[in-house]
């Protein structure tokens, strides 16, 4: 059962396109995109709620609430003029293009960690962003390859199996296996789908071998590569965008996804569907905000940023859009039924289980790599 209750509203979420993650990692890393050019360019230096202008924000369309915007407004007596992005082809492009002078961007972080290592953001001022202090130590683990730290978080959840109960009998012990065991898999075959992400998915085959998703062992990379490409005979597809709408529809019985996407498809409080963390552990997908080093207004930026982080902010954006807060210290302002929700937050026990992936040049090459393999 999904958790019942919450204040999300479905809104359009279109990532890159079935195809294109791969070939779009492996592309930006092999151009030298990826590669650390931060060296050239200067930190902004501002003090806590400074602001030097309007602030430019890109988001997707009802990420952030008009209430939020509407407070920080009169806060500051300052504008925030906001721009939209559909998918992340688009968002990346915009933001290389320079063109239009971002403030504020707010993204997939390991879309955060590409650019960032691109030399197309900036390493954030602590000094301006008191906030921080706030936010959930497991959700502010080094995810890149940098000693400074370039992003915040906005809104976390967990990428787990989706799965029809009337299909899946056992589900007391749900497994990686369901999709990666092939004495298992067989039974689903053609109705089971993986995300089109090499992170994620070889994410998964990992943690099925008992391996850290992390892992630097190309070796231990290798060899979840090849369960991929075994899985790869039973699979419906590498699907991110319409899984969770085709397992409500009955076209998928089993998926992995992102815990935001079942819960905007799936009917809140059914007992035909269940989102699961398999036993051998899940990832944390984040959302961040991070400021591009073309923002002509970077101290308003930070200012805005540590805005969200405030406590009752942070439960303002969360039951907006009904997804978990990385904020600790928003969790009492949460609506109630919000702050029950057990597929937002998980039970520590189960917490315990999660990984947060570190997003370097090395590790996004390593399990791009072999994931095109496998995938092929």
């Amino acid at each position: 059962m999904l958790g019942s209750g919450t204040s999300r509203r479905i809104r359009g979420r279109r990532r890159l396109r079935p195809g294109l993650s791969t070939f779009l990692v492996l592309f930006l890393v092999a151009c030298g995109f990826g590669s650390d050019q931060t060296e050239e360019i200067s930190s902004p230096v501002c003090a806590s709620g400074q602001i030097d202008g309007e602030v430019v924000l890109l988001s997707r369309a009802g990420q952030i609430s008009p209430e939020v915007i509407d407070r920080f407004e009169r806060r500051y007596a300052v504008d925030v003029r906001e721009l939209f992005y559909e998918t992340d082809e688009g968002l990346l492009s915009r933001v290389t293009a320079g063109a239009d002078q971002f403030d504020v961007v707010m993204l997939r972080q390991d879309l955060a960690a590409i650019l960032w290592r691109g030399g197309q953001l900036h390493t954030l001022d602590p000094i301006a962003l008191p906030g921080r202090v706030n936010l959930d130590a497991q959700l502010t683990q080094p995810s890149s390859d940098t000693e400074g730290f370039y992003s915040v978080p906005l809104v976390w959840g967990t990428v787990g199996i989706g799965l029809n109960v009337n299909v899946v009998a056992d589900t007391a012990e749900t497994s990686w296996g369901l999709i990666f065991d092939l004495s298992q898999a067989w039974i689903y075959a053609g109705r089971v789908s993986l995300l089109d992400d090499p992170r994620q998915v070889m994410a998964a085959a990992m943690l099925y071998l008992g391996y850290s998703p992390n892992s630097t062992n190309r070796d231990q990379v290798r060899e979840a590569g090849r369960v991929v490409a075994e899985a790869k005979a039973h699979l419906g597809g590498f699907d991110s965008d319409d899984y969770a709408a085709r397992l409500a529809d009955g076209g998928l019985d089993l998926a992995q996804g992102r815990s935001d996407d079942f819960m905007a498809a799936l009917s809140p409080g059914s007992d035909d569907f269940l989102y699961v963390l398999p036993r051998e552990g899940a990832t944390i997908w984040l959302e961040s905000m991070a400021v591009p080093v073309t923002s002509q207004h970077p101290c308003s930026a930070h200012s805005f940023i540590d805005f969200i982080l405030e406590p009752r902010t942070g439960a303002l954006v969360a039951d907006h859009i009904g997804e978990a807060t990385p904020n600790t210290a928003s969790l009492s302002y949460l609506m109630p039924e919000t702050a029950a929700n057990r597929t937002l937050y998980p039970a520590l026990q189960t917490r315990e289980r999660l990984v947060l992936l570190q997003y370097t040049e090395e590790l996004d090459l390593m399990y791009a790599e072999e994931f095109a393999l496998a995938a092929e």
